[in-house]
């Protein structure tokens, strides 16, 4: 970040990219949210058992994690305003794909082509991140992630009213795919240009410092994971929740992830990245258990509510760090984070759906309280130097 930039201070462009950023991170979290509250309804229309629905999920991480050195490979030659511009229209392509999917492979096949386009936007949105906050000379990061998951509020709450009103997920999902693509043109154009400047190799394997970061990513993803793609279902199965108010477990883990990440760069500030992180993991950790202890329906949803205090600000701070490694481009550091990370993504849905099917769902989500404890251990590599 050099001198120049900090004591000018962010100009009236400056500021609208990071309106235009924010907004592709909003977007992106309303395609998640919309998505996640509808997998009930996908797993009773096709038919399908906790296995089944497992391996269906599974494609979307696996595509994740594929898009990640797919992304590395880019940001090293691409703009990223452009890239970016370009998935976010890819996301809305892929978004209702799984829906109109009439059979486990085909379902496959639809969320394996949204995970790596949603993959790959992820890179390039925290990459801009970067970009924009180096230009303003202080932390937005997890502010930015802060509107994602008010997206992924937006879109699970919506998406439970429309259940509710009986409308079929095809449908619901082609009008969000819509408005995705039209709102992310007109943000498009205000992103800042942020020519490559990696060369050479580009894989994103990570080094030491970079692999720290990726497994307090991969816990954190895990943990994600598991929300949005089981909360509602054990909430179905747990508490005998309507689709309605099944919905309403990813809706408060996502309210509860984006009023942190909103507040999070102050107390970040103030306490530093690893006494957050530690603290948090832990309240995410116990509050998880109780759900799991006790499930009823207002104490599922408390529990998902902390576990995503707990989540909140580990994906930001970590993005961020990888974003600052010296002599890194940000898009390949992130992307390197994210390969790692995205492994916790990809692994939880069908380790979480083998394990119901084998003892039970309490027993499978039994894993993410544990993976939530975990991240508390590394957090000292999030302190910045």
């Amino acid at each position: 970040m050099s001198s120049t930039s900090v004591s000018a201070g962010p100009t009236r462009r400056d500021r609208l990219a990071r309106l235009a950023v924010a907004a592709v991170f909003a977007l992106h979290g309303i395609a998640a949210g919309s998505w996640a509250a509808r997998i009930p309804w996908v797993k009773e229309a096709r038919h399908l058992s906790s296995a089944d629905l497992g391996l269906a999920l599974m494609g979307a991480a696996i595509g994740g994690l594929s898009g990640m050195p797919i992304a590395a490979w880019l940001s090293a030659r691409v703009d990223s305003r452009t890239l970016t511009r370009v998935m976010v229209f890819a996301v809305a392509i892929a978004l209702p794909l799984p829906a109109f999917a009439p059979s486990m492979p085909v379902i496959f096949a639809a969320l394996f082509l949204s995970g790596a386009v949603s993959g790959i936007l992820d890179v390039t949105m925290n990459a801009q991140g970067v970009t924009v906050q180096e230009r303003y000379g202080r932390s937005i990061m997890s502010g930015l992630h802060g509107l994602w998951s008010v997206g992924g509020l937006i879109g699970s709450a919506s998406a439970g009213l429309v259940a509710r009103a009986g409308v079929a997920a095809p449908g619901h999902l082609l009008t969000v795919s819509v408005i995705i693509a039209v709102v992310g043109a007109l943000c498009g154009t205000r992103l800042v240009p942020a020519p490559p400047t990696a060369a050479g190799k580009v894989f994103a394997r990570p080094d030491r410092a970079l692999l720290v970061l990726g497994v307090i990513t991969f816990c954190s993803l895990f943990g994600e994971a598991a929300a949005a793609d089981w909360s509602a279902v054990y909430l179905r199965t747990a508490a005998h929740a309507t689709p309605g108010v099944a919905a309403w477990g990813y809706a408060g883990f996502s309210l509860s992830m984006a009023a942190a990440r909103l507040v999070g760069d102050r107390v970040v500030g103030r306490l530093g990245a690893p006494r957050v992180v530690r603290t948090a993991a832990v309240i995410g950790a116990l509050g998880l258990a109780a759900g799991l202890l006790v499930p009823v329906t207002p104490v599922i949803v408390v529990a998902f509510i902390l576990l995503g205090l707990g989540m909140a600000t580990v994906v930001p701070l970590t993005f961020s760090a990888a974003g600052r490694t010296p002599g890194r481009d940000p898009g390949t550091a992130v992307a390197a984070v994210g390969t790692v990370g995205y492994g916790g993504w990809m692994i939880a849905p069908p380790v979480i759906g083998f394990v119901a099917q084998a003892t039970s769902l309490t027993t499978a989500l039994a894993l993410v309280a544990g993976m939530t404890a975990l991240i508390a251990l590394p957090a000292g590599a999030l302190r910045e130097r």
